[in-house]
């Protein structure tokens, strides 16, 4: 109170003088621009992460999809009961028109060293960029038939 009675209030940003001399009552150009060029780059690498997380996601996907079809695949070899020894490959159009342009599959069946009655049946699909990417899979199989009638 002053004696006069009257009181007097201050502004507090009034009361913090600059180095200058004068008071301060806000951000200079500078702090602002500083501000905006931190927030962009935390801004950019976050879009940064949601594209490897959207990729990442497709890839397994396509890897899902791959180990599906491989089993698929390898069911027919199965309802074969004891598949021929060679290789085969094709796409999946025969069996899903349309579906699957990018995945092709592969079948190896190999007899095995110890046992004749015992074929080793291998699939891979490719799939992905230029075929690059695989998913294999693999299965002894048991001939129904006695080992002394097969020839």
């Amino acid at each position: 109170m002053n004696p006069g009675g009257e009181s007097r209030h201050r502004n507090p940003a009034a009361a913090v003088p600059s180095r200058f001399g004068c008071a301060r009552a806000g951000f200079t150009l500078i702090e602002v621009m500083l501000a905006l060029a931190i927030a962009a780059t935390a801004l950019v690498a976050l879009l940064g992460l949601q594209h490897q997380s959207l990729q990442s996601v497709i890839r397994g996907q396509d890897l899902t999809r791959a180990a599906l079809l491989a089993q698929e695949i390898m069911t027919v070899a199965e309802l074969e009961r004891f598949p021929a020894l060679g290789q085969t490959r094709g796409d999946f159009q025969n069996l899903h028109p349309g579906q699957y342009p990018n995945f092709r599959w592969y079948r190896a069946v190999e007899a095995t060293a110890l046992f004749p009655d015992v074929r080793k049946v291998k699939v891979r699909v490719a799939f992905g960029p230029r075929l690059s990417r695989t998913f294999d899979l693999v299965e002894y199989m048991h001939s129904p038939v006695p080992p002394e009638q097969i020839q």
